[in-house]
């Protein structure tokens, strides 16, 4: 077992990153593709496939969608919008992020709700904010023992530091969060991020990415590791 996750963490620091977190200032249009593989002692070893769309509506508003399907039998809806504000010194965001994922080996369907404000620069970027969870069992029944399970206003947050400015036509990051594209988890569950990019030439850029998250952090319980290498390409109109 650690052998797996010594592996891990050499691959995520070897290669570097494709989670499809936004780019500052990129106002391209762009669809992405990414695969990755993935290992927890829930679901074992899985591979994950995404599709993902970056739309920049106009200087002051822009929104992503994703879509995930995982051999482990989830499957994640993910919709950000994301109005922003350019400040003397980098740039003021506000993001509202719905999840929806269909959970079918579990039967249940979760649903995440998250507001939060970011700063970003060239080299940085700080995001925190609230979220709420919702998992409802399937078939739900009005009248059943399967109750409804509701867990309200949690501590989002998500720290990034760059080696490059993000404008770079490659670079390199590292960031601690309890957030992706495709998951919530508790606050005091953090995950760790390394992820780059290169860009091909003016349309095509490619990613690396690595996530691991520690077993029993902070020894606050006993929740399991996880974790994922992702390669993935993005076209950008």
């Amino acid at each position: 077992m650690k052998q797996k996750i010594l592996l891990v963490l050499a691959l995520c620091i070897c290669g570097t990153i494709a989670l499809a977190q936004v780019q500052y200032n990129d106002t391209c249009y762009a669809v992405s593709f990414r695969a990755s593989y993935g290992h927890n002692l829930i679901y074992g070893s899985h591979a994950n496939f995404d599709l993902g769309a970056h739309l920049p509506i106009n200087p002051y508003f822009e929104m992503d969608a994703d879509i995930r399907a995982s051999t482990a039998n989830f499957y994640t809806l993910g919709l950000q919008l994301r109005p922003k504000f350019a400040l003397p010194v980098g740039e003021l965001f506000l993001e509202d992020r719905l999840l929806a994922s269909l959970i079918v080996r579990d039967q249940i369907n979760e649903f995440n709700h998250a507001i939060s404000l970011g700063y970003r620069m060239q080299y940085v970027s700080v995001q925190f904010g609230l979220f709420t969870r919702v998992m409802v069992p399937m078939p739900y029944e009005r009248n059943s023992n399967n109750a409804i399970i509701v867990e309200p206003f949690k501590l989002l947050y998500r720290v990034e530091a760059f080696v490059r400015p993000q404008t770079s036509r490659w670079n390199i990051a590292a960031a601690i969060s309890n957030v992706d594209d495709y998951m919530m988890e508790r606050p005091w569950t953090p995950m760790l991020y390394l992820r780059g990019w290169f860009d091909v030439n003016q349309h095509w850029r490619l990613h690396l990415a690595g996530k691991y998250k520690n077993a029993g952090t902070f020894h606050m319980n006993a929740h399991y590791y996880a974790s994922e290498v992702a390669l993935g390409a993005e076209y950008r109109f």
